[in-house]
């Protein structure tokens, strides 16, 4: 799990903030903002081709992850009909909270780093709560041949077994087979961004909207 905070800070904000009334209203515009970001990550969660490859596997492997071979819902081996994706999309909605905001005074530093003198601001510091890869330890823990491991993070980081993979309408999937020697054509797993990628985005245009 990752804290996050957010300066916003300046001469206006420094004036703005001295006001009570104006600190209530800038509080519900970082809220609102927040969710606004919230919102558009969880879109970019349904968009994103790992995503739509789980939910729809007929689509093939639009991820191209298996370098177009097959499909993730055939490879990894879901039992046919289950969603993996619901519980990984109820933990980001979740995994993703603004903790709170606190005004603060920021001192002026010289180029060292060091305290120095000068005209102090008042700033306002956005504090919130992103997942990482092992907070999906759970929600997307599958427990089949991959030994009980954390799918997502597969994605990310490599799940073993490619070249033992076949495109093939049998299996617990109903969509492929591991089998006992590699095939003729062997392949390997590509990685690729997913829940990292939609979390460095969210930060970054939710960043964008206060500065």
């Amino acid at each position: 799990m990752q804290l996050v905070n957010i300066q916003v800070k300046g001469n206006i904000v420094s004036e703005l903030l001295s006001n009570g009334d104006v600190q209530d209203a800038i509080e519900k515009a970082v809220e609102k903002e927040f969710n606004n970001e919230k919102l558009n990550a969880l879109k970019e969660f349904d968009s994103h081709h790992v995503t739509q490859e789980l939910l729809e596997p007929q689509k093939g492997n639009i991820s191209m992850t298996l370098g177009g071979y097959g499909d993730l819902f055939g490879f990894i081996g879901f039992e046919s009909g289950t969603d993996p994706i619901a519980p990984v999309k109820l933990h980001l909605e979740s995994k993703i909270k603004l903790k709170g905001t606190n005004l603060h005074i920021v001192y002026p530093r010289n180029v060292k780093g060091q305290f120095a003198t000068g005209k102090q601001t008042k700033a306002l510091k956005v504090i919130f709560q992103v997942p990482d890869l092992n907070d999906f330890d759970k929600s997307a823990q599958f427990e089949g041949w991959n030994g009980g491991r954390n799918w997502v993070k597969g994605i990310e980081k490599g799940i073993s077994g490619a070249p033992y993979f076949a495109d093939y309408p049998r299996g617990r999937s109903g969509r492929g087979l591991q089998l006992r020697g590699p095939k003729e054509r062997p392949s390997g797993f590509k990685t690729r961004p997913y829940i990292t990628e939609i979390i460095e985005n969210f930060k970054k245009n939710f960043k964008n909207k206060l500065e």
